[in-house]
């Protein structure tokens, strides 16, 4: 979703540039669409690593061994956390501490590991 509002904030600012700019031709307005275009797929590829993971984020539990009983739950983020480092969530009214694997995306959340020994509540 931000990276449509991204675009359409920067094809706008294009419009505008080629309305108020005397002498532009209609491939101008095409090197502006493709200069908004790509700096809103930029945005998208580093807008997760630009954002981490912040206090109320939804996260997503993955693991292996013991930890498959929560495979595909989500978690909320109760700490601000960067990629490998630790975060405090909450899980089914329990908080706990995972270590971050991955950022995904924008449309999906971070996938976190969880570490059983600092079960908090």
């Amino acid at each position: 979703m931000k990276v449509a509002q991204v675009f359409i904030a920067l094809l706008a600012v294009s419009l505008i540039y080629f309305a108020v700019t005397p002498g532009q031709s209609l491939l101008d307005m095409a090197r502006y669409f493709a200069l908004s275009l790509g700096l809103s797929l930029l945005f998208l590829l580093a807008y997760p690593r630009i954002k981490q993971v912040r206090k109320g984020d939804p996260v997503l539990i993955v693991g292996t061994g013991p930890i498959a009983q929560f495979m595909g739950l989500t978690a909320t983020a109760l700490s601000d956390a960067q990629l490998g480092g630790e975060l405090r969530v909450r899980v089914n009214g329990r908080e706990a501490l995972g270590i971050v694997e991955s950022y995904e995306g924008l449309l999906s959340p971070p996938k976190i590991r969880m570490v059983f020994e600092e079960m908090v509540r």
